[in-house]
């Protein structure tokens, strides 16, 4: 073989090598690492956070060559004695990483996690566990509202925009998020609008969101999230309206379930996406090549993890229809603005 040949080949090799995933270069998976899901209340079948998280975990069995009984998923009652029930037998059956899903674990996860402290603990979509063993995984809903506001300025052509919450804390969290988002793009996005022109109602009254609706909202941002009375007001009032002067929705994936039923597919604007395969793999590449991640949540409270965003691509947009695509590259500008600059949320 020529020194030219082996040279090519050496390259080619090298090439190939560095195309693999990060994951698979590792030399040592400690695939002998137990794993253990607790699901939130509802288990499998919820089309939230407990499907996407289920659906997230089978990529990274696939991906690291996982195998069971080392994975294991478990359903709660939804008490809080049996969700730390579950963590504990896990723990005292060789589990070596807990993960578990939404607020509703955090007291389980906080008890058992100071009782086991040479144990790893995960929760997604909650921040409020300290300790060096537990990575929490939050989606910035700030950004989201406000990135929520800008769309829904973009779209509307009644010049009213609506954000609904489920309740007046929520309300007030990110309420001005929302009505940022929209007095940004009448600085910036549109073309004619003065700004101040948008008249922009924010609550988290039921009724309240009709009232809004009939003075002429037509593009609502909706967190509203204990059932699908936001969605079911607007189809009834699309069903008695013409095409152009539909009412359309903004909301989050997979927070609002109901937003991924055939249903609701005409209705949507857009929806706003959690990438919670991305922070099940954060979690199980750190299990399995024991890595350690201690990035600051909260300094003041002592909680780490991951806090995912548009920047990041923890957060993503799905457009709907041709029309909410037709924002896209303005949509894109503005998080690449906030991104250079730098803004605080």
């Amino acid at each position: 073989m020529t020194r030219f040949k082996r040279l090519s080949l050496l390259l080619a090799l090298l090439l190939s090598f560095t195309l693999l995933p990060a994951s698979l270069q590792a030399d040592e998976i400690n695939r002998d690492r137990k794993i253990a899901l607790l699901f939130d209340t509802g288990g499998p079948g919820d089309g939230s956070y407990n499907d996407a998280a289920r659906k997230a975990l089978a990529i990274a069995k696939k991906k690291y060559g996982l195998y069971e009984p080392n994975v294991r998923e478990l359903v709660t009652d939804g008490t809080v004695g049996d969700r730390i029930y579950r963590l504990r037998l896990m723990a005292r059956s060789g589990y070596f990483m807990m993960i578990a899903i939404g607020p509703a674990n955090a007291e389980a996860v906080r008890r058992v996690s100071q009782e086991y402290p040479d144990l790893e603990f995960s929760i997604i979509n909650d921040a409020t566990v300290s300790g060096l063993n537990v990575f929490s995984h939050v989606f910035d809903e700030k950004q989201s509202a406000y990135i929520a506001g800008f769309a829904a300025a973009l779209a509307s052509r009644s010049k009213r925009v609506l954000y609904v919450a489920t309740d007046t804390p929520e309300m007030n969290r990110l309420g001005p998020y929302f009505e940022a988002g929209v007095r940004s793009a009448e600085k910036r996005a549109i073309e004619g609008v003065r700004e101040g022109q948008f008249q922009i109602g924010i609550t988290s009254d039921p009724s309240g969101y009709k009232v809004l609706m009939d003075q002429g909202a037509d593009v609502i941002y909706s967190t509203w999230n204990l059932d699908s009375a936001v969605l079911n007001e607007v189809i009834k009032r699309n069903r008695e309206r013409n095409r152009i002067s539909q009412i359309k929705i903004i909301g989050n994936v997979p927070d609002q379930y109901y937003l991924k039923l055939a249903i609701a597919r005409p209705h949507l604007l857009l929806s706003i996406e959690r990438n919670i395969t991305k922070a099940m793999d954060m979690t199980i590449r750190t299990t399995v090549l024991g890595e350690y991640l201690l990035d600051s949540i909260d300094a003041k409270n002592s909680v780490f993890g991951k806090r995912h965003t548009f920047y990041n691509q923890g957060l993503s947009i799905k457009y709907h229809n041709d029309v909410a695509r037709s924002y896209k590259v303005a949509i894109d500008r503005e998080i690449a603005r906030l991104k250079r600059e730098k803004a605080k949320f």
